[in-house]
């Protein structure tokens, strides 16, 4: 029996609507290439619309105490939680991945991400100075105002929220464009958001090519700032726009994670954390492990081990509890994995593991979890950023060699450092150039700690006490206080 096609309309001031000339589009299911989704294709007008509807809110929301709007965070946090199985299914059948992850990452993410920036609401404050005995100043935080953001299709719900959360603390409004894979959670949180009393036109949703929506809110004159997750290619194109009417711009983008382990870590520990920093979310993760440096004395070892657990790796049904990696994105990214790949055979790449789609799957984007060693550094794979199932590995013999080669790259994301000698971890984290580092660990972003890159990964932070930074103004107030203004002319 044929599954039903959903529908989704765009969601501008707190109710669904068609987009202009009734245009859509299909999304279908990436696991087995069926169509499951309908979904209104916001255009230029539809835009100006939501922006419109936000820029309205904005006048009542940003004059809320901050008090009153942490009350709606928490009804959204407990609106995920009760709805938590509905939006999960919604989510791994527009993204191909494990449900299991959809339900803690994704909703579970998200729900962290609002109790997180709920509790630290009470540092909105600015500050006082005496400059002098008749000089008092006074900084303001304010809201920006408006704000566009534009989301990937890797995490959907998750990213949406790094931003989403700390944009109503600090008192803006929103207009999101969501990935066109992946909009159908994002267009059913917005609904929950409503039913839970967050006013029309807070949060407003328009789904569409990025082309003709994103661009169209980039450049609108009534966004004050863009916060965009994506690739450095588009990033870079998103800053370009937004100088035109000089909006304030945040931008994560692209990475090529390195990982360095040396001779004396624990290397059971080391391979647990690796597998998951490798084929976690199937490599769609900007902080993915694509370029795993092993020291030449536990070259051979590590590899062995780190083979045998990677075949086990289960690859299924994503709605199947069990399931630990699921079907890609899409049949062009699919084909963008596969050539990839195959780069990394004809540059030298030695296949260990993997390389192709599973015979058992006649339908859906699966790739399996894919590893090849003795990878030169140079080599396509080492350099570019695949953003699928394939972990490149490099062996190194000294500190140097390790650091020069992770550094040897235009992105500055993550990257992981394993030792036991905290010295050497120490220095190599400060050698490493890089905004988010994991040492005897990889993998987990928590909403605590400030997120973002550097060099072509990106500018700006999400998450952590800079995250709410980036949604306020500080305004100063300089007050005399003296008893007479100072002669400044003679006359």
């Amino acid at each position: 029996m044929a599954q039903k096609l959903r529908k989704y309309g765009l969601f501008i001031n707190g109710k669904e609507a068609p987009a202009k000339g009734g245009k859509t589009y299909i999304r279908e299911n990436p696991a087995t290439e069926v169509p499951f989704a309908e979904i209104a294709e916001a255009q230029k007008e539809d835009v100006d619309k939501a922006v419109k509807a936000a820029t309205k809110a904005f006048e009542t929301w940003s004059k809320l105490p901050v008090a009153e709007r942490v009350k709606y965070i928490h009804k959204i946090a407990q609106a995920l939680d009760k709805n938590r199985e509905k939006i999960a299914l919604t989510n791994t059948l527009e993204t191909g991945k494990p449900i299991r992850e959809s339900r803690l990452v994704e909703v579970g993410g998200s729900i962290k991400t609002l109790e997180y920036y709920a509790g630290i609401s009470n540092q909105l404050n600015g500050e006082s100075m005496s400059i002098s005995e008749a000089q008092l100043s006074v900084t303001i935080k304010e809201p920006i105002g408006v704000v566009g953001h534009i989301i990937p299709w890797n995490f959907p719900l998750l990213l949406s929220f790094w931003k989403i959360a700390p944009a109503l603390v600090a008192g803006c409004t929103i207009v999101l464009k969501p990935a066109e894979h992946t909009p159908c959670g994002i267009s059913e949180v917005a609904k929950l958001c409503t039913k839970a009393g967050l006013p029309d036109g807070v949060l407003n949703i328009v789904p569409g090519d990025g082309a003709v929506a994103g661009q169209a809110l980039v450049e609108h004159p009534g966004i004050a700032k863009v916060a965009f997750t994506g690739s450095t290619q588009v990033g870079k194109i998103v800053m370009k726009t937004a100088a035109d009417t000089i909006k304030r711009v945040s931008l994560e983008l692209g990475g090529k994670a390195p990982c360095i382990v040396f001779d004396d870590v624990d290397i059971d520990n080391c391979i647990e954390a690796t597998l998951r920093g490798g084929f976690f979310n199937q490599g769609e993760n900007c902080t993915a492990v694509t370029r795993l440096l092993l020291h030449e004395k536990i070259y051979d070892n590590f590899l062995s081990k780190f083979i045998k657990r990677v075949k086990k790796i289960k690859m299924g049904d994503p709605l199947k509890d069990d399931t630990e990696i699921g079907a890609v994105i899409s049949k062009e990214h699919f084909e963008t994995v596969k050539s990839y790949f195959q780069k990394g055979k004809n540059e030298g790449g030695k296949v260990l593991s993997g390389g192709k789609r599973p015979t058992k799957f006649k339908k859906g984007y699966f790739f399996e979890p894919t590893v090849l060693g003795n990878v030169d550094p140079k080599a396509t794979i080492a350099r570019e950023e695949i953003f699928g199932p394939i972990v490149a590995v490099i062996p190194f013999k000294t500190e140097a060699q390790a650091v020069r080669i992770a550094n040897d790259t235009v992105y500055g994301l993550a990257g992981g450092i394993w030792t036991q000698d905290i010295k050497r971890a120490l220095r190599v984290a400060k050698s490493i150039n890089a905004g988010y580092l994991w040492v005897n660990t990889y993998g987990g972003i928590v909403p605590e700690t400030p997120y973002g890159g550097h060099k072509q990964s990106g500018i700006g932070k999400e998450l952590g006490k800079d995250g709410l930074n980036m949604y306020l103004e500080s305004k100063t107030v300089n007050i005399f206080i003296g008893d007479k203004i100072p002669a400044f002319y003679k006359c």
